[in-house]
């Protein structure tokens, strides 16, 4: 009754999303309250539904319904109950019905927290949430089901994928997704303000958490998928600029720049076009990540499906979907344009100029992205573009948006008074030299020039974003600490937060690239090698006998200063269905280090292949995107002006 029950729910929220989308063409001859009461009762029973189907199929992985196609090719009698669990987004069926089930329950919560807005706006918000959502709907019940039947039954299943059975993915996914798929909110938003031609600056207000909220879940869950590829993939990085990590990253850049310009809207009443069309954007870079990820036609460790059909279903709702906004801004776009006016000087223009860098960005990585194919298309030859062009697109880039947040900390809005302005950076641009000579040249004796600029960039946004909060601080000096900190309004805290977590990221992505030493070696049991004075000693290698997999791991002891500091445990794990082999890191990680260790092919009886390699700061990297993920929860909850004085 499973597939019964589970076809039943997803064709009946499609009714209903179906009906809800009609309604928005006849929003001028059905009641306002009428269409609003429908199209929200319909919107929560979708969410409902939804959520029941993706239910039923989580119960079928875990009572091993192998009668399920989906089920029995991706899990076993032997998984792991959690494993099992997070089997139902581990491929692309069941990763369509997590999109599916987080954009229904996106689209329900507009429903609940719109009270501020007009009931007529907020059903045509509802409505076009309903259009995306009968899209993905119909795309899982005619193309990607994961109800279908298989006969005759297996007495197990395929396994899932190895590398999908890690903790890190267990909560990867569905976090990425409410930030990819939150994107749908600023979406609907504009297509509703086009189709109204109206927009009022208390309506941004209201936006503009929803879009941070969006902007915090991406942040987690890029965070978590470049950490899961340091530990899980044996090679010590944790970026690759793999298309599909492109293809998250992408529409994460676009939504920083929406956030910062809904700033400026909210606050001068400007840039509400533009802030409509960044808004457009940025679901269009969601979509395209889901034709990218599920249409066959890119080989990736994140690639959910090889079907043609399939990616041509998205290509065609991505092309439909961004045609019809794009024709509708360009059509409606003029009345939302502000005749107010602002200096160069101004805060305004600064993160105009920061909005430009950051759109000129996304698109670079987005043509380094998608030339490949082009090319391949259309015979010219198969052309990769890989690490070197990204990484000097983006250094090239993003060095002058990191520059210029400081500035844009300290500049007024309108117009700014230069005085002042200047006396207060050029203090801080002198401290954050001498810090930066300091560190780079008594810790790591370098004499690379954009290290040392990185490393400056890095400092001078730390301590301007630390100064500004201190003297917020330092104003009310009637009272207290606790009482100052309480008082102040939570954007500070969610601005000063984010930048310092930039610049710390910055800090670790500059040292762990330019300062790590790598060894790739083939180790006898009892040898030694020594690594940034660590000595690695190699014991030897154990079986081990898991209930889904075998593996062999690896015992190094290592030494300081002759001292025994700590023992690794590698692992070369091969998987008992499937006969993947798997490489398991073991790594040692403190505030300014880690000592990673990753076992090898077996060279003869009693040597092996190690990978070790020492990473300074690389920790840093973690620890910049939590402060940024912290800001953003600053920026959801709490207050946003100071209490008024009785």
């Amino acid at each position: 009754m499973i597939t019964e029950f589970g076809n039943l729910f997803l064709s009946v929220a499609l009714s209903l999303s179906l009906c809800s989308t009609i309604l928005l063409f006849f929003k001028d001859s059905v009641d306002t309250n009428i269409r609003h009461n429908i199209c929200l009762k319909f919107t929560k029973f979708s969410f409902l539904l939804i959520f029941l189907s993706f239910g039923l199929l989580a119960y079928a992985f875990l009572i091993d319904d192998f009668s399920l196609r989906y089920v029995a090719n991706n899990s076993n009698l032997t998984l792991e109950k959690v494993y099992k669990f997070s089997a139902v987004w581990g491929a692309h069926e069941g990763s369509i019905l997590l999109w599916v089930l987080v954009l229904s329950a996106w689209a329900a919560l507009i429903g609940i927290y719109s009270t501020s807005l007009p009931k007529k706006f907020v059903t045509d918000m509802l409505s076009i949430m309903a259009l995306l959502l009968t899209f993905f709907l119909l795309f899982i019940l005619i193309t990607s089901n994961p109800f279908d039947r298989i006969f005759p039954v297996p007495e197990n299943g395929r396994d899932l994928n190895p590398l999908l059975q890690d903790p890190g993915l267990i909560i990867h996914p569905p976090l990425l997704y409410l930030g990819y798929v939150g994107t749908s909110v600023p979406f609907a938003f504009a297509v509703a303000v086009l189709i109204n031609k109206s927009i009022k600056i208390e309506w941004i207000s209201w936006l503009r958490k929803w879009v941070i909220s969006s902007w915090m879940f991406l942040t987690v869950g890029i965070s978590l998928g470049s950490w899961w590829a340091y530990h899980e993939l044996g090679w010590g990085g944790w970026w690759f600029w793999d298309p599909v990590e492109n293809a998250s990253f992408m529409p994460w850049l676009a939504i920083t720049a929406l956030l910062h310009s809904l700033i400026v809207s909210e606050k001068r009443g400007i840039f509400i076009s533009w802030s409509i069309l960044l808004s457009i954007l940025t679901f269009s870079l969601s979509l395209l990540g889901t034709f990218l990820v599920r249409s066959g036609i890119l080989v990736s460790v994140h690639a959910f499906a090889n079907d043609p059909e399939r990616g041509l279903y998205i290509l065609l709702f991505l092309t439909l979907i961004v045609g019809l906004s794009l024709i509708l801004y360009f059509m409606n776009s003029s009345s939302l344009i502000s005749k107010k006016s602002y200096q160069v000087s101004s805060k305004e223009f600064i993160l105009l100029i920061n909005n430009l860098f950051l759109t000129i960005t996304t698109f670079a990585i987005l043509l380094g992205t998608l030339y490949p194919l082009i090319t391949s298309s259309l015979d010219l030859g198969k052309i990769s573009v890989g690490a070197p062009y990204f990484n000097f697109i983006f250094s090239a880039l993003m060095l002058p948006i990191v520059f210029l947040m400081a500035p844009a900390i300290y500049s007024s809005w309108k117009n700014t008074d230069y005085g002042r302005f200047k006396k207060l950076l050029s203090s801080l641009f002198f401290y954050s030299i001498i810090i930066s000579y300091v560190f780079m040249n008594f810790i790591f004796e370098s004499d690379i020039f954009v290290v040392y600029l990185a490393i400056f960039l890095a400092v001078f946004t730390i301590l301007s974003s630390v100064v500004k909060l201190i003297q917020i601080l330092l104003i009310r000096r009637d009272e207290g600490l606790f009482d100052k900190i309480i008082s102040t309004p939570s954007t500070l805290f969610a601005n000063s937060f984010s930048h310092v977590g930039i610049g710390v990221l910055i800090i670790g992505i500059t040292i762990s690239t330019y300062f790590s030493e790598q060894k790739e070696i083939i180790m006898k049991e009892g040898t030694s090698v020594v690594i940034r004075q660590v000595t690695v000693k190699f014991i030897g290698v154990e079986d081990k006998i898991a209930s889904n997999y075998s593996s062999q791991v690896g015992i190094f002891d290592t030494f300081e200063d002759k001292s025994y500091k700590l023992s690794f445990f590698p692992e070369k794990r091969t998987y008992n269905i499937q006969k993947n082999v798997m490489t398991e890191a073991a790594i040692s990680s403190n505030l300014l280090r880690d000592i990673y260790i990753a076992l090898g092919d077996k060279f003869s009886d009693d040597s092996w292949v190690v990978r070790i390699y020492y990473k300074p700061f690389i920790q840093f990297i973690w620890y910049g995107a939590l402060l940024m993920i912290l800001g953003g929860i600053f920026g959801i909850f709490g207050k946003e002006k100071f209490p008024r004085k009785t």
